[in-house]
């Protein structure tokens, strides 16, 4: 009986939104700053979820058929995107961005555990398709505050984008640093801290976290 209702649900758009609103009712689930910006979470399924904005003209897109919990989605700034495609379930996780022009996308059926994940001075964080994060996942593409050389008076460390690519997992603590691209299908061990590039169907581990084995590919499933 539940499997029958769940599959109506999923067939037709109108009563999948109305179950989402009704699951979403709990007063936990607080929108503020929603003038002048674009929010949008019909048919998404959240509770102690909060979307607080300080700008104008940002953009929350949270896609239907997905599920968020003890959520915070937190812009100051302007003409920013938090982009959460279909079929994500994400836990305890703070999306946060600074400064005006950043960006933060999550892939289809991405799972986050929990965890921060930082954009600021208009740089992106790009997560792909069906990635699986642990708990206590760090992801930012800057140092958040600047560093001078004193001989030239300029600044030597600038913000960088964060491309992590499809299927990748990412284990408990590990944090990805900004600059880093990772290829698709890798696994970053426990605790890893990630500085560079990590090259597709590989594991990498340790601080800072370096290539131990190549050649691999990884289900969800245990066997």
């Amino acid at each position: 009986m539940k499997n029958q209702l769940i599959t109506r649900m999923k067939s037709s758009d109108k009563l999948l939104k109305f179950a989402a609103a009704i699951y979403s009712l709990p007063i936990f689930f607080c929108v503020i700053g929603k003038r002048h910006n674009n929010i949008q979470y019909t048919g998404a399924f959240l509770r102690k979820t909060r979307i607080q904005i300080n700008g104008k003209n940002n953009v929350v897109k949270i896609a239907t058929e997905n599920r968020l919990n003890n959520c915070l989605f937190y812009i100051r700034g302007n003409n920013c995107e938090i982009q959460i495609e279909k079929h994500c379930i994400l836990n305890d996780l703070e999306l946060w961005i600074e400064d005006d022009g950043g960006k933060i996308i999550v892939g289809c059926r991405t799972t986050i555990q929990g965890g921060h994940i930082a954009a600021t001075e208009g740089e992106s964080i790009t997560i792909g398709e069906d990635c699986m994060f642990s708990n206590k996942i760090e992801i930012r593409n800057g140092d958040s505050h600047a560093i001078f050389s004193k001989d030239s008076n300029q600044r030597i460390n600038a913000n960088k984008p964060v491309k992590i690519g499809t299927h990748v997992w990412l284990g408990t603590d590990v944090k990805v640093l900004k600059k880093v691209t990772i290829g698709d299908g890798a696994i970053i061990s426990t605790g890893a801290i990630v500085t560079g590039s990590v090259e597709p169907n590989t594991i990498y581990a340790g601080v800072p976290a370096k290539k131990v084995k190549d050649n691999i590919y990884w289900e969800r499933e245990r066997h």
